[in-house]
């Protein structure tokens, strides 16, 4: 079967459950839309498809990533986008879609409908339209994304590697994260599966939490908009990651330092591709300092009480005097029974750490690299870049840039 036969052959497959268009375009009217205005491309769909979605997938395209794209836009509806690529240049672009990621995702944009003064026939012909655009859980379209791609590369890809983009216009929207699943079965032994792999700090947890998204979308409840609704289910699951952590040999005030400290993030999220990359943040955390602590085992409980300390404390500016009266010795013998048992220095450890957790602000929130400095302590930018270059081997930008999940 060639591309085109594939893709018939997925989209009456994809039309027995939701009734869903694929479109396809050639990479041309990309570029050929970016010039149009909303008048003179009102009379053609595919125009129009590319004024209101055309910026992120020029952007997708410009940082030369071919797996696929969610774009969630302003009115909340999901688009997934996938992209067919020739030895060397873009060959074709395939849309499915639209589709309502929530049941209030249709309230929504009647609300936003109801500020424009249309006539009662216009009215009824728009949400006529919009009547007829089926609601599809998130992990459904994740499944469909990872589907289309198949079809178009030959490629299978995992739900991890599908990119959840910023809304598509400025405009405020609410589009719902997750749709209220109505089976439990499953549900239980998915999540004790997930939660014994964080215990053991076992890097393949992203496998099991996509097993338990096939179940569920998360706690049943209903709130009042999409965002809520993500924020509100990261929390849980922000909560359940750290009881693991302590059950996997995480020091209690260490993993509820982080429970706070993430669940202010989830909370200062704007977007469901922020929350969806804070998840991916905290999970990768809390899983590396299980791992570090069942690495530590040797580690006599002094130490180990000041690398927890460091730890809770890593946003701050540590010294060695500081540290070594919170040990209890004097400098000269912490100094030298920390790099016995740790194998570098007290200042090269707090640098190590810091790096680490820069890391994950780097390549899951939009703090610039100026506030990542600031909220890590490292007193300025450019001691902050050589620090990060010298360990990585990457300046902050480039770890970004390749890093990137929001």
């Amino acid at each position: 079967m060639n591309i085109k036969e594939k893709l018939d052959f997925f989209c009456q497959l994809i039309q027995c459950s939701h009734k869903l268009s694929l479109h396809s375009y050639p990479p041309e009217l990309l570029f050929t839309a970016s010039g149009l205005t909303q008048d003179t491309a009102s009379a053609d769909d595919d125009a129009m498809f590319f004024l209101s979605l055309g910026e992120p997938i020029r952007k997708h395209i410009e940082k030369k990533i071919r797996e696929p794209l969610l774009i969630d836009d302003y009115l909340g509806l999901i688009w997934i986008v996938a992209f067919e690529y020739g030895e060397t240049a873009l060959r074709g672009i395939h849309a499915l879609g639209p589709a309502y990621s929530g049941r209030n995702s249709y309230q929504n944009i009647k609300k936003e409908l109801d500020r424009h003064n249309l006539s009662v026939s216009s009215r009824i012909k728009v949400f006529k339209i919009f009547d007829q655009i089926p609601i599809v859980p998130t992990n459904q379209l994740y499944q469909y994304a990872a589907m289309l791609h198949y079809c178009v590369t030959g490629t299978r890809i995992k739900e991890k590697d599908i990119r959840l983009t910023e809304k598509a216009s400025e405009k405020p929207s609410s589009s719902e994260v997750n749709l209220i699943t109505e089976e439990h079965r499953g549900i239980w032994l998915a999540e004790q599966e997930f939660m014994n792999m964080l215990r053991e700090g076992n890097p393949n947890y992203a496998e099991a939490l996509a097993r338990s998204h096939s179940l569920s979308d998360g706690p049943r409840f209903d709130v009042g908009n999409s965002l809520r609704r993500a924020k509100s289910t990261s929390i849980v699951l922000l909560t359940l990651c750290s009881r693991a952590a302590i059950e996997g040999g995480v020091n209690p005030s260490v993993a509820y330092t982080l429970n706070d400290y993430y669940m202010q993030m989830i909370e200062d999220c704007q977007s469901l591709a922020e929350a969806t990359a804070t998840c991916h943040t905290l999970l990768e955390d809390y899983v590396h300092r299980v791992q570090q602590g069942k690495a530590a085992k040797a580690i006599s409980g002094q130490i180990k009480s000041i690398c927890d300390y460091i730890s809770i404390h890593i946003r701050e500016k540590l010294s060695l005097s500081q540290l070594a009266q919170q040990a209890g010795y004097t400098e000269y013998y912490f100094s030298h029974k920390f790099k016995n048992e740790m194998g570098c220095s007290v200042a090269d450890y707090i640098k190590h750490e810091k790096i680490q957790q820069a890391k994950l602000l780097l390549s899951g929130t939009k703090m610039s690299i100026q506030e990542i400095s600031e909220e890590l302590s490292f007193g300025s930018r450019s001691y902050f870049s050589s620090s990060f270059q010298k360990e990585t081997g990457l300046s902050p930008s480039e770890y970004r840039e390749r890093n990137v999940k929001i």
